[in-house]
């Protein structure tokens, strides 16, 4: 009898080790699909994301930017935020301008948010001339970074039109795109849900 009751709880014992390999397993390759761009997993969890998906995401390093004073810029130094990133040129067309106004109509709209998100202009093409720079002082909080030509055009050619701008998550990862016709009101539907439920470090507002 006392055998039966051992073999019983070695085979419980196995039972419970087996699940718990399976689970990590799962959530391994599940990840890595995600991240490789293999699988859409928000699409097959039934999550509508507005947007455009970054297939697959891309770390924001990868584009090798700069400070206008020449030193590169390393995000993960910077305290965790959700991230505006509005590509540009030296001189802000109609519309770059378009951009900049959504992008800043959106942040305002956030909220008890607000504080979470910050907003960066990357220039492809060196610092911004007089007109852009004065353009920016309405934008406060605004940053400006530089990027390396070659690189932004290998790493994001191709993945929205003209005038577009990204999200990227407090990890550095570029994950989502807009263009200027998506509809503000889901670009802001978007950006609540993804601070609200994320735990990086509260930030005072830009």
């Amino acid at each position: 009898m006392t055998t039966t009751k051992s073999g019983g709880a070695r085979r419980d014992l196995y039972l419970i080790i087996g699940l718990l390999i399976a689970v990590v397993a799962t959530s391994t390759a599940l990840f890595w699909a995600s991240t490789s761009g293999r699988l859409d997993l928000p699409a097959l969890l039934g999550t509508k994301n507005h947007g455009d998906l970054i297939q697959p995401p891309r770390p924001l390093a990868e584009l090798s930017l700069h400070t206008p004073e020449g030193q590169p810029f390393e995000f993960a130094k910077q305290k965790p935020h959700w991230t505006f990133l509005v590509p540009v040129s030296a001189h802000c067309d109609a519309g770059c301008e378009k951009a900049l106004y959504l992008t800043r109509q959106i942040h305002v709209a956030l909220g008890k948010n607000a504080g979470r998100v910050q907003r960066y202009v990357v220039s492809r093409d060196g610092a911004p001339d007089a007109a852009f720079a004065q353009l920016l002082t309405q934008h406060p909080g605004v940053q400006v970074l530089l990027a390396d030509t070659a690189a932004f055009d290998r790493h994001l050619a191709g993945q929205l039109p003209a005038h577009s701008y990204f999200v990227v998550d407090p990890a550095g990862w570029m994950m989502m795109g807009y263009h200027n016709d998506h509809a503000y009101t889901g670009v802001i539907a978007d950006m609540k849900f993804r601070p609200s439920n994320s735990h990086e470090n509260d930030a005072g507002d830009q």
